[in-house]
């Protein structure tokens, strides 16, 4: 009986969760300060951009249109600007819209079912796909490259890193405080706003330390020690275990950081400029660049891993 009730308040709980939240801003700009302690990458060079011929029995939202930003199909590329470009694709759309699961409501849709991969009282409660879509992507990948397709090889790698990148965010692997949102249960919009505004805090604050080029938050993206991947969707089932564990916490730090103007019922916007220095700002960085050598690690990698695929289409 327990258990029923806990399905059902988390059930409410996730009624809340707004819509299109994403997970790291710039992952192209972070992985390409990644790639950078990578020199091996730089081998695969004049890759032949090719056109998309591949059959994927996955749902996609019909108003996606596969775009080349690099340049056009028949022109030369490399493996490093297309990791760089495309680590951002499945957040242009690709996944919103669709009916995936009669619980994604629960997930704020299908944009947050296939990106998120919730983990809740203990891991009894499992919302959301983002280990499966790494994996789906990774075996993509294992066909182009059979074909010789480096093009499309490394686009969809950097598709399915993309989704194992997105289970370093902690709000992708578990919302907020548990009793916080049952005491807002009763007013969903409100709620909602809280949980957008504490999501959106913690990227907007990201994005700001990278295009800065704040020294720690660089250093933790370069010289992170690249994680042993021996199987992905277990990587990202890790991932998503480790990053829920700091969720809490970082709710917390924002709420003493930013004011209780975060925890209200409206839409609140940071300004990452404001934020004082101080132990709670250290406590903070120090979370958050703990969240950064994660995706560092697990970027270096699945790269490491994949590249048997690279060598073997040699």
């Amino acid at each position: 009986m327990r258990r029923y009730r806990i399905m059902i308040i988390s059930l409410f709980i996730f009624l809340l969760l707004p819509q299109y939240l994403f997970a790291w801003n710039i992952h192209g700009e972070m992985t390409k300060i990644v790639l950078e302690s990578l020199p091996w990458i730089n081998r695969y060079k004049d890759i032949t951009i090719t056109q998309y011929s591949y059959n994927d029995n996955s749902l996609y939202n019909p108003n996606y249109k596969i775009s080349y930003l690099e340049g056009k199909i028949g022109e030369k590329t490399d493996a490093k600007t297309i990791l760089s470009i495309y680590l951002d694709e499945p957040d242009w759309g690709m996944d919103e819209g669709l009916s995936l699961n009669s619980a994604q409501t629960l997930t704020g849709g299908s944009q947050g079912w296939r990106h998120q991969y919730f983990l809740l009282f203990g891991g009894f409660i499992r919302l959301g796909e983002a280990p499966d879509r790494a994996t789906h992507f990774y075996n993509m990948a294992v066909i182009a490259f059979k074909q010789k397709d480096y093009y499309w090889g490394f686009r969809f790698l950097a598709r399915a890193l993309h989704y194992l990148q997105d289970l370093t965010m902690p709000f992708h692997a578990n919302p907020g405080p548990v009793l916080t949102l049952l005491k807002n249960i009763m007013d969903i919009s409100g709620a909602t706003n809280m949980v957008s505004n504490h999501h959106y805090a913690l990227e907007d604050y990201q994005e700001y330390q990278i295009k800065k080029r704040n020294l720690l938050y660089i250093k933790a993206l370069r010289n992170a020690e690249a994680m042993k991947v021996e199987d992905v969707w277990s990587t990202g089932f890790y991932l998503a275990n480790k990053s829920k564990d700091y969720s809490e916490k970082l709710w917390d730090l924002q709420s003493k950081i930013y004011g209780e103007g975060i925890n209200g019922k409206a839409r609140y916007k940071i300004n990452p400029e404001k934020v004082p220095s101080g132990d709670l700002k250290n406590e903070y960085d120090k979370i958050i660049i703990g969240c950064l050598m994660d995706f560092s690690a697990v970027t270096k990698g699945f790269l490491n891993y994949a590249r048997a695929l690279f060598r073997s289409s040699d």
